[in-house]
């Protein structure tokens, strides 16, 4: 099981890892606040004969319009960016068999791609491997974690890995990003 997640160990300390608004976030919040100016304009241009219910409806898209694209865009999805190649961050974690996570860390370190994979487990289990790289595989880490009761706690140090091993990672684990 994979989901998309960046975690903000795999990047703390890194000076060329940069944090922005996502594009996309951004985009869709301005265009929130300008249809909410859009919608209080039309207000102010309704004839008096209009009904008044037309009014009140549009004067609540607006003020709802104007508060949900201001906290979009306070509060919006984040980007991390991998500074020297300007290349997004993409993260992933997968778990592995429940209790292997020392193997798991040593077929990191060994490089042994295939036997790595046969760890990964399609439940949701108390270890965990998570990784980030950017887009040109310029930037790689990873980490595993185990479950101590409430919390994911770190089983290893922060491993950094190379273009290949990301390769490899991302074949073994049936992943494209």
């Amino acid at each position: 099981m994979a989901t998309s997640f960046i975690s903000p160990t795999l990047v703390a300390g890194e000076s060329n890892i940069i944090v922005r608004k996502s594009k996309k976030t951004t985009v869709n919040a301005l265009t929130l606040i300008v249809v909410s100016i859009i919608c209080a304009v039309a207000i102010t241009m309704l004839p008096e004969s209009a009904n008044q219910y037309i009014s009140v409806a549009l004067g609540l898209l607006a003020g709802t319009l104007l508060i949900v694209g201001i906290l979009k865009l306070s509060f919006g999805r984040k980007t991390y960016i991998y500074k020297p190649t300007n290349s997004k961050l993409e993260g992933r974690v997968f778990f592995c068999t429940a209790g292997k996570g020392q193997e798991s860390i040593a077929a990191i370190k060994a490089k042994k791609w295939a036997q790595l994979g046969n760890l990964i487990s399609q439940n949701e289990t108390g270890v965990k491997l998570e990784f980030v790289t950017s887009k040109d595989r310029q930037f790689a880490r990873c980490q595993v974690l185990t479950f101590i009761p409430y919390n994911f706690e770190p089983l290893s140090d922060v491993i950094v890995l190379s273009a290949d091993d990301i390769e490899q990672l991302l074949t073994v684990t049936n992943t494209k990003i």
